[in-house]
């Protein structure tokens, strides 16, 4: 079976329980960027093959070997499903979505109610009539991912350490103020932690910022590809995040967590992570779902402090 995985990170994460459940019945093959994908090369049973966006000639090349093989779309895009209609998979099993159920053979009416997003895709399954019997999500490391991480944090000689992520693709309402990161990276550090600092290039001068000199706190964004930031937070003692696609990677490694919600709903994609604290405002204008604050105040983010941060740190690490 080929499976288009999500574009996203997060969703890529929550939906593991779907790859896991279908390596254990047969092979698969998990198509996706590969900045991504990567990240499930430890997976039973499974091999991955990379999605090139804009490279249709080289994406139907990558297919035309697994044309016998069943395509199932995790995507809800017609650009998706028109490629694996292209490509010639005998079948196409995906949600009818995007005007596409014509390029389908098998298309699913979306659930009514509302659902996290894992069990989104799990509901998918369901309705095909595919086993489900495992749902948390799973992601194995190889144990060079690892040894890999140990040499990035040689440095530290190890010393315990905290993953701040303070970044968020989405948009700013969902970013926690940089200036709470730094208040809170200054409190980890008093408490006798080192501070590791991740996330994309786009994130570093954020890093930068919080750091402010400071040896015992390390900036890593845009240092880092994913399997390294995986190896990195199976390590850490605890990771603090925005929703992001970072903090379904620490609940999938089951690291102890705190996440920080603005404006989006933790019951669609909250941490699937017992080891998680979710931390959100009720505000009457949350969850609104923006990328910004239409009224400009951030409130549902900036009402939750840094001292309350690290009051919950105390509930998830014996300090």
């Amino acid at each position: 079976m080929v499976i288009r995985i999500p574009n996203w990170l997060g969703d890529t994460l929550m939906a593991t329980p779907v790859y896991y459940n279908l390596c254990k019945k047969e092979k698969i093959y998990l198509f996706g960027p590969s900045a991504i994908v990567n990240l499930f090369k430890s997976f039973p049973n499974t091999e991955i093959i990379y999605y090139e966006k804009g490279n249709t000639k080289k994406n139907l090349e990558t297919l035309k070997p697994l044309k016998n093989e069943v395509g199932l779309l995790l995507t809800n895009s017609f650009s998706s499903a028109w490629l694996f209609f292209r490509a010639g998979l005998r079948e196409r099993w995906g949600y009818a979505k995007d005007f596409r159920s014509f390029l389908l053979t098998r298309a699913v009416k979306t659930p009514r109610k509302k659902l996290h997003q894992r069990d989104y895709y799990l509901y998918l399954l369901k309705a095909l009539g595919l086993p489900i019997e495992f749902k948390e999500l799973f992601l194995p490391l190889e144990e060079e991912i690892i040894n890999k991480a140990e040499t990035l944090l040689n440095e530290l000689k190890d010393k315990a350490f905290i993953v701040l992520a303070p970044g968020a693709a989405y948009g700013p309402a969902k970013m926690w103020p940089k200036e709470y990161y730094k208040d809170l990276a200054n409190f980890l550090v008093k408490l006798g932690f080192a501070v590791i600092i991740v996330g994309s290039s786009k994130e570093k001068d954020i890093g930068n910022f919080i750091k402010t000199g400071k040896k015992e706190i390390y900036n890593f964004c845009g240092k880092t590809d994913l399997t390294e930031v995986a190896g990195i937070l199976s390590l850490a003692k605890a990771f603090i995040s925005n929703d992001s696609g970072l903090m379904h990677l620490a609940a999938a490694l089951k690291i102890p967590q705190i996440a920080i919600f603005g404006s989006t709903d933790p019951e669609k994609t909250g941490p699937l992570n017992p080891k998680a604290i979710v931390l959100k405002k009720d505000l009457p204008c949350s969850p609104c779902f923006k990328r910004t604050c239409k009224y400009k105040h951030y409130k549902c983010l900036r009402d939750i402090t840094p001292e309350e941060v690290l009051k919950n740190i105390y509930k998830i690490l014996p300090i």
